[in-house]
Parts: C-alpha cells; sequence; structure tokens
C-alpha cells in the first residue's frame, strides 16, 4: 500500500511539472437555460492538497486554472439555487477542459404540494441590472410600456416619455441592436409591442466604446423570446380586462443539432383614456392679469397585430447564420375633446372636436453570420434594415365663442374646421462587424466597424374653412419635412487582468453627416468627427466582494420632431413645433459599482456622476396669449446620485427586491432669444435632490400560488422652467399553475394615482399642467405550454464570448 501511494504521488508531480489544466465552462439555469452570474465554483483535489476556485461573470462563464492531474470535487453555489457538486478527474494531457453545468431553483413543500421558491425577478451584474418578464406575474395581458413602468430607475410620463435615472436622453433596442427605435416613435411602438413576446430588459447604465455611445443616459435592452431547449414546444394565451381591451397571442420553437426555429403572433385591443388639464395664468409683474383654463379628455382605441419568426441554421461546427424578422400592424382611432375658458383680453370660451384616425405599421428584418476561428477567437457580422411609419387623418372642428357682458352673453360665435393629414416614414439599414480574440488567459482584444443610415420623411397637410364641405389647404400650415442621418463608426478595446485587477480600455470613432429640408428652410447640413473614450477597472479582492469604477463619453443627438419646424395646431393655445438648429448633447458619465453577497442577501451600491453640455430643454413661451412649446441648447447641467439595489429572501417563500436611487440635479441659467420676437426669455440656475424608490416582492402561497406585489414612488423633481410633482403608483399579480396551464389576474394601478403634474413659470406666466394616461386596469389571462421540450445534446463547439439572443457583456473584461 505505501508503495503504491509513493508511485501515486510521483505520478502526480511528474503531471503537475509536465502540463497543467485550466477547467473552464458555463453554468446555467436548468429551467430557462439562461446563464447564471455569481455562482461560487470551488475546486478541492483528493490528493494534490489542490483547492481554488473561480465566480461566474455576467455571461455565466467560470475558470479555474493551474490544475494538476488528481481527482477534483467541483462544487457550485448560489442564492435561490440547490448546491451541486460533481466529482471529476483531471487531463494531464489537455491543457483546457471545457465543463458546462445546470443549477436547479430551490424548492419548499407546503402543505402536500411542492413548490418552487420564490424567485427574485430581477439580477444585477456590475455592467447591467436585468428584470425577468417571463416570471412576472404582472405583465400578463401587458405592452413593453407597462412593463417598463415596473423597471427600477425607469420611469414612463403620462405622455409616454421615457427616462432613465431621471434623463429621457436614453436609448431603447431590441435584442441588442436600436431597430430603428427612436425618440419620437418608441413611445407609440412600445405601446404595440405585446409583453408575452419579451424574455427580459437589461439595464445598462454606461455601455463600454464597443456599442454606440448614442443616450447619455444609458440603453434599455428588451430582449425578445428565443428557444433554447431541444425539441419542439409552444405556448397558447389569451387576456381580457376591465376596459374590454383583449390579447390572443401563440408561439412555437423548434431546435435540433442543425436548426433552430421560432415563430410567434398575436392580436389585441387596447384602450387607452387620458386627460390633461392646465390652468395658466399671465401676469404683469407680480399682478394676475387674465387665467386660461384648459381640459382635454381623449378616447383611444386601437388594434394591433405582432408578428415575429426566424432561425439559426448551424452550417458547421464554427459556423452559424441566423435570419430573423418581426412586424406590428396597428390601426389607431382617437376622439378628443378640448373645453377651454379665459379671461385675457376679451373674454371667450371654445370647445374643440378632434377625430384621429390613423395606421401605424412597421418591423424590422436581420441577416447574421458568425465564425468561431477557435475556442477563444470569432467574427460576428450582421445587417439590419428597420422601418416604422404612420399614415393617417385628423379633424378638428373648434367652436369658439366671445363674451363682452357679464351675464355670459355670446357677442360672437366662430367655428373653424382643419383636417390633418400625415405620412411619417422612418426607414434605417444598419451594419456591424465585431472581432473578438481571448488571445491567452490575461489579455483580450476587440475590434470592430458599424455603420447606419436614417432617412426620415414626414410631410404634413393642412386644409381648413368655416365648414368641412369648403376647406382649401393651407400653405402656411403644411409642411415637407426630409431628415438623414448617417453615422460610421469604427472601435478597438484592450482587457487585462494584473493581480486581482481586471481593466478595460477603449476607444470608439464616429463620423456623422446630417442633412434637413422643410418648407420655408433651406437644406441644413452638419458634418462633425467624434471620438469616444472608455475606461472600466475591477477589483476582487474577495470572491464576494466586487468593486467597479469606469468611464465613459457619450452622446445625444437630436431626433426628427425635436429638429421638424412643423408647428402641430392640434391644441390652438399651446402650439409645438422643432428647432432645426439643434447640436448633440455631449457627456462624461463616471459610475463606481459594488456588491456584496450575504448568505441570502446581495447589496449592490452604484455612485455616478454626469455632466453634459449643450444640453436639449424644451422652452415654453407665451406670445400674443398662445402658448409656444420648442426646443434648443439653452445650457449645461451636472447630475449625479447613489443607486442601493438589496435582494433579500427573508424565507423561502418570500424574495424582496427593493432599489433606491438617490439623485441630485442643477441646470445652470440661461438667456433665450424667442425668434422674431426679440423677446428674452431668462431661465434661473436650479437645483434639486430627489429621489426614487421600486420595491418588488413575489411570494409562494399554499395551493401553488404565487403573489406579487410591485410599488413605486417618485419624489418632486426640476425641469427648465418649472418643477414636476411627486407620483406614486402600486400593481398587483396573482398566478396559479395548474397542469399545462397558468392563470393570472392582475391589477396596475391600484389606487388609480399614476399622473403626471407639472408647474411652468416665466416674466409673463405661470402654468399648472396636470396629464392623467389611462386608469387602473385588471386583466385575467390564461396560458397553455405544449410540447416535448428534452435535454440538447449538441456537442458543437463554442465560444468562451458567446452571447446570444442579445445576453451581450458589456463591462465584463472576460479575463477570469
Amino acid at each position: 500500500m505505501k508503495r503504491f501511494n509513493l508511485l501515486l504521488s510521483l505520478l502526480m508531480a511528474a503531471s503537475f511539472v509536465s502540463g497543467q489544466t485550466t477547467l473552464q465552462g458555463i453554468v446555467v439555469d436548468a429551467s430557462s437555460h439562461s446563464p447564471i452570474s455569481f455562482v461560487s465554483v470551488s475546486v478541492k483535489g483528493s490528493h494534490s492538497g489542490f483547492f481554488d476556485g473561480s465566480t461566474t461573470d455576467a455571461n455565466g462563464r467560470y475558470s479555474v486554472a493551474n490544475l494538476p492531474a488528481d481527482t477534483f470535487v467541483v462544487t457550485l453555489s448560489a442564492n435561490d439555487y440547490i448546491e451541486y457538486s460533481k466529482t471529476i478527474v483531471g487531463y494531464a494531457d489537455e491543457s483546457i477542459v471545457n465543463l458546462d453545468f445546470e443549477l436547479t431553483a430551490k424548492a419548499t413543500a407546503l402543505g402536500e404540494v411542492s413548490v418552487e421558491a420564490a424567485k427574485s425577478q430581477m439580477r444585477f451584474e456590475l455592467d447591467k441590472k436585468i428584470f425577468d418578464v417571463a416570471a412576472s406575474a404582472i405583465s400578463a395581458g401587458s405592452s413593453a410600456s407597462d412593463i417598463l413602468q415596473n423597471i427600477p430607475s425607469v420611469e414612463v410620463s403620462a405622455d409616454g416619455a421615457i427616462s432613465l435615472r431621471g434623463s429621457e436622453s436614453v436609448e431603447i433596442w431590441l435584442n441588442g441592436r436600436p431597430a430603428g427605435l427612436t425618440a419620437e416613435n418608441r413611445s407609440q411602438i412600445l405601446e404595440q409591442f405585446p409583453a408575452e413576446s419579451i424574455d427580459r430588459i437589461e439595464i445598462i447604465t454606461n455601455p463600454s466604446s464597443k456599442y454606440s455611445p448614442e443616450g447619455t443616459a444609458g440603453i434599455i435592452n428588451i430582449v425578445l423570446r428565443q428557444g433554447r431547449k431541444a425539441g419542439y414546444y409552444g405556448s397558447l394565451q389569451a387576456s381580457l380586462n376591465n376596459k374590454l381591451g383583449y390579447n390572443i397571442s401563440a408561439n412555437i420553437n423548434y431546435s435540433s443539432d442543425k436548426l433552430d426555429l421560432f415563430a410567434s403572433v398575436g392580436y389585441g385591443r387596447r384602450v387607452r383614456n387620458s386627460t390633461h388639464v392646465i390652468d395658466r395664468s399671465s401676469l404683469a409683474g407680480d399682478s394676475v392679469i387674465g387665467n386660461l383654463k384648459s381640459k382635454q379628455l381623449t378616447y383611444g382605441n386601437e388594434h394591433s397585430l405582432f408578428t415575429r419568426i426566424g432561425g439559426v441554421y448551424h452550417l458547421s461546427a464554427t459556423d452559424d447564420v441566423s435570419l430573423s424578422a418581426f412586424g406590428m400592424f396597428g390601426r389607431q382611432g382617437d376622439s378628443t375633446s378640448v373645453v377651454q375658458h379665459s379671461d385675457i383680453g376679451k373674454r371667450f370660451g371654445s370647445r374643440r372636436l378632434t377625430y384621429e384616425n390613423s395606421n401605424r405599421n412597421g418591423g424590422n428584418i436581420t441577416l447574421g453570420y458568425r465564425h468561431l476561428f477557435s475556442d477563444k477567437a470569432d467574427i460576428d457580422i450582421s445587417a439590419d434594415y428597420n422601418q416604422w411609419g404612420a399614415d393617417g387623418t385628423t379633424d378638428f372642428n373648434e367652436l369658439r365663442s366671445y363674451y363682452i357682458d357679464p351675464d355670459d352673453i355670446a357677442d360672437s360665435v366662430s367655428s373653424i374646421y382643419e383636417r390633418q393629414k400625415i405620412g411619417l416614414v422612418n426607414k434605417t439599414i444598419s451594419f456591424k462587424a465585431d472581432y473578438t480574440n481571448k488571445f491567452s488567459d490575461l489579455h483580450r482584444i476587440e475590434a470592430g466597424a458599424s455603420g447606419y443610415s436614417n432617412i426620415e420623411k414626414a410631410p404634413s397637410d393642412i386644409f381648413s374653412g368655416t365648414s368641412p364641405n369648403n376647406m382649401t389647404r393651407n400653405i402656411l400650415l403644411s409642411n415637407e419635412y426630409s431628415y438623414i442621418r448617417s453615422v460610421a463608426a469604427v472601435y478597438f478595446n484592450y482587457a487585462g487582468k494584473w493581480r486581482n485587477f481586471n481593466y478595460q480600455a477603449g476607444l470608439r470613432g464616429e463620423y456623422t453627416h446630417t442633412s434637413m429640408i422643410a418648407t420655408d428652410y433651406a437644406l441644413t447640413e452638419k458634418h462633425y468627427y467624434d471620438l469616444f473614450p472608455a475606461l472600466f477597472i475591477n477589483y476582487n479582492w474577495t470572491k464576494t466582494n466586487q468593486l467597479q469604477l469606469n468611464y465613459t463619453r457619450r452622446i445625444s443627438r437630436p431626433n426628427g420632431w425635436q429638429l421638424n419646424p412643423f408647428k402641430n395646431i392640434s391644441d390652438s393655445k399651446n402650439i409645438r413645433f422643432g428647432n432645426p438648429n439643434l447640436d448633440p448633447e455631449y457627456s462624461n458619465s463616471f459610475e463606481l459599482n459594488y456588491i456584496k453577497t450575504l448568505g441570502k442577501h446581495s447589496v449592490s451600491v452604484s455612485g455616478y456622476f454626469r455632466n453634459t453640455d449643450n444640453v436639449i430643454q424644451r422652452i415654453s413661451y407665451l406670445y400674443s396669449d398662445i402658448m409656444y412649446n420648442t426646443s434648443d441648447n439653452i445650457t449645461s447641467s451636472v447630475s449625479s446620485g447613489t443607486e442601493i439595489v438589496l435582494k433579500n429572501s427573508i424565507a423561502k417563500f418570500l424574495n424582496i427586491t427593493t432599489t433606491a436611487n438617490i439623485y441630485y440635479y442643477h441646470l445652470n441659467g440661461f438667456d433665450y432669444l424667442v425668434p422674431a420676437t426679440g423677446y428674452h426669455l431668462v431661465g434661473q440656475s436650479q437645483s434639486n435632490v430627489s429621489w426614487n424608490v421600486r420595491m418588488m416582492a413575489q411570494a409562494v402561497l399554499p395551493a401553488g400560488f404565487t403573489l406579487q406585489l410591485n410599488g413605486g414612488y417618485n419624489a418632486p423633481r426640476v425641469v427648465s422652467q418649472g418643477k414636476t410633482d411627486a407620483d406614486f403608483s402600486i400593481d398587483f399579480g396573482l398566478r396559479k399553475s395548474l397542469g399545462n396551464f397558468i392563470f393570472m389576474l392582475n391589477a396596475k394601478d391600484i389606487f388609480d394615482s399614476r399622473q403626471r403634474i407639472v408647474t411652468t413659470t416665466a416674466d409673463n406666466f405661470t402654468q399648472r399642467s396636470v396629464m392623467r394616461r389611462g386608469k387602473r386596469e385588471i386583466t385575467l389571462s390564461v396560458t397553455y405550454s405544449f410540447g416535448n421540450m428534452k435535454q440538447n445534446n449538441n456537442k458543437r463547439r463554442t465560444n468562451n464570448n458567446d452571447t446570444s439572443n442579445g445576453d451581450y457583456q458589456i463591462l465584463d473584461t472576460g479575463i477570469d
């Protein structure tokens, strides 16, 4: 026996000298097959005394180097998952051994029913925060816009504007690509987008130079569902709400060693009612010289069809070709009434009726090719085409009465009829190529090029008259508008590791060309070059303590509606128009992130600072008793804050995630010359400390029920020329699984409290605006799942940097 042990020791020593092995792989969820980050992986040798470990990164990857030949016990542990151990034999003749693992979510018994433990819908990583839409009981029968209202750090205002950490300068992506969503169309598109087609939403506040620097606040990436399990499977879903809105959808997936296919289709009706109340006082010094009160009621009814299809063909073990497309086809009818009373100048009262019918159609098609040169190097090439459009007719009828005596006897009555025809078309074609090479365990490079060209056309014809039968084209209000933006970019990133430090430095260069032409405006062209550096430093002093510092430079280019000089006359006393002379905003963004795991509890703390030049702000001024609203580069701003995320497993059946964001915002003063009036609008410097909090609680109840509560509160905050009031909302969801069926009941905005109140001030007026979009909504839905899902035995070669379906890495250096 002693001789045997001596011989074994000599063999171990010989193999240790001759070569050592790196054990690496990916850890995924056994149910969803999605990567799991922050899994503790420990490796212990049975004879050599070797002991080391690793923690999985944002894509579930781990790596443990310098393993001698031995028999090892590999143990994996993570919050919300059952600990797993596996015994393996070291390979003396292989430098790299790939070994993937699946972890199963913890389960607990309640009564006689075995149920899955309460699992957090949100997981956070150093580069992004991920919200699991598929697991949400509140998402049934909802739209993408509804889901965003429950995402921490994201706000959706009553008029549909989306902001991140208090800034509307945010990009919205689909599957890691812009997909043609702009600030002017994304509100309508996301309202048509069914939540059933969404897998998760990623919040990325400081992307690396590999990705577009557009959006000073960051990126919201919506990742659509796509099959990952072998076999065929799918689901059917139907939902109905108390407003008689409904949604019917179906999806199917097929996956094999050579081919992955998916398809989905959905049809729905949405009812959206809104109110907008304005109370404006005209001033002469400190004295009020008149008041205007306006109340707008809108009843909206929209029907939409959503369809998506695509697939991936595995040409070989190293080559994939993918093709996917989706489309949305909607028709919307709105009926709006605006009632106004004013004693400014000559007293009057008016009633304006608006009927709008429009078609909103659009879609995206993506072609991709990927080649793996080795386990550490690959190239990813893709091309996209996006087109979104809206065409329709809006009829206005305004009846105005003027009064000259206190008995409200009309002195004169006038009736005005107007018709507006629009035809918005937005087309984008884009291309990108990304090369990655992790040429050693300590070094990695990324390089690539991309470009896109966006064309937007927005013709508008206005007809007016005293009756519907004698309207003629109003050439003073009609408009032809065309805008083209082309951007070409190249980038290079280098990532490395030194001791406990991971670092990444990158530089992105972009060339931008824009041209704009509109009625009564000559062709306006701009050319400019920009450099966008990025730096990331990670420090891991223990396996459960990670610290990261990063810096990026970002840009926010003005979009079409901000540039279009056409005057929107839907409210004759509140006119909106764009500014074709706008320049981009530029910002420098710094972040310090820390993540700590304490048993069943985790905390993430992010501190951020951002200074922005050429701030694009909305300008409002009163002229001839009419409020005009436009935009301009008027000033600079500074914002900073702290974001704290707490994940607590109070018990096996209860999981609570709390997010608090405390931020400071300072907007410098400005002196704005109102065009063609000689009037100077002076804005004072404004500072504000504000905060918001979100809480998501999920509990597993007896009899297989799951309860979910989401709540949020936004404190008051400053805007250009004023401030917004505080607001809050609470949503509720209940979920029950029964065989292949899932039943869900949810209620959005339980207390009917979601609204936006804005106070705007200037030298000659003060105004209070209250907007409410929709009311309490209760939805019942049922889902039926089918298929023959089975374990995927595909042995295709994979790359360490593999990120499928938009689940890409950004801040992670990839150096283990």
